[in-house]
């Protein structure tokens, strides 16, 4: 059980380069002491395609179909594979390791936080797991809604949210996207490499599960509560801090929005 309370921020719609930002710009404080372990929300506007930390550019990504819909680029400080962020509600997490956090292998922590996510899930009436760690998984592709091994959430075989995770000595970052809803058409324009027979097969969102996409407070407010259920972690609203937004608008600025940094691999 963590002791101290978590700092809540419930962000609304931003640019790639910006959400990127303050997620580094967030670890990097929790990491010094400046900030304690923090849980946010936040959506993404306009569309855009996030590739992993070390993924090869473009990552199977169409980048002429981007151009088309107008959906942005931009990598992430985390693993992982390409994610299009549409129709989804983001959450990062960022914790200090020490503690019980500290001695947690990569595999362990994945699971802790996945914990939480699983029973913020179930107060929306939804039973999720967690994928295996070996196993069968789909095809072969850049795009990270194709691959339903561990840290995958899953429900009924079907995975429902993708993350990713970054480990320095004094923080974690973990990154995840939670679909509210699902476009398989758009999803096979973007990836060339996404099934055309059965392009939902392996994916659900909580439109199909609930029969509606939620308003996205209400399902903050389910996941927060299982968040405090799973881990203890009590949360407090909170916002940036002066030393965070100062770090995120330079990040954004220097690193998210260049092409050098996108296109480094």
């Amino acid at each position: 059980m963590d002791e101290l309370p978590w700092r809540l921020l419930s962000h609304g719609l931003a640019d790639g380069a910006w959400n990127m930002a303050v997620d580094e710009a967030i670890a990097q404080s929790v990491g010094d002491g400046l900030a304690p372990a923090t849980l946010r929300y936040y959506g993404w506007k306009p569309l855009t395609i996030s590739l992993g930390y070390l993924q090869r550019s473009p990552g199977g990504v169409d980048l002429l179909a981007c151009r088309r819909h107008g959906i942005g680029l931009v990598r992430r400080i985390t693993g992982g594979r390409a994610v299009l962020h549409a129709d989804e509600l983001t959450y990062s997490v960022a914790v200090p390791l020490h503690g019980s956090w500290r001695s947690l292998s990569v595999r362990e922590l994945f699971a802790r936080i996945s914990s939480g996510l699983i029973a913020g899930l179930r107060y929306m009436g939804i039973e999720a797991t967690l994928g295996e760690s070996r196993g069968p998984d789909g095809p072969a592709s850049g795009a990270c809604f194709l691959m339903r091994r561990m840290p995958a959430i899953l429900v009924g075989g079907r995975k429902l949210l993708g993350s990713a995770m970054r480990r320095w000595d004094r923080c974690l970052l973990q990154q995840g996207s939670l679909l509210l809803d699902f476009d398989p058409r758009l999803h096979q324009e973007i990836f060339p490499e996404w099934p055309v027979e059965n392009p939902t097969s392996g994916v659900t969102c909580l439109r199909a599960l609930l029969g509606n996409s939620p308003p996205v407070a209400d399902v903050v407010t389910a996941l927060r509560e299982g968040w405090q259920e799973a881990l203890g972690a009590v949360g407090v609203e909170g916002s940036l801090l002066p030393v965070e937004r100062a770090a995120a608008k330079e990040a954004a600025h220097l690193r998210y929005a260049n092409d050098a940094w996108t296109f480094r691999r």
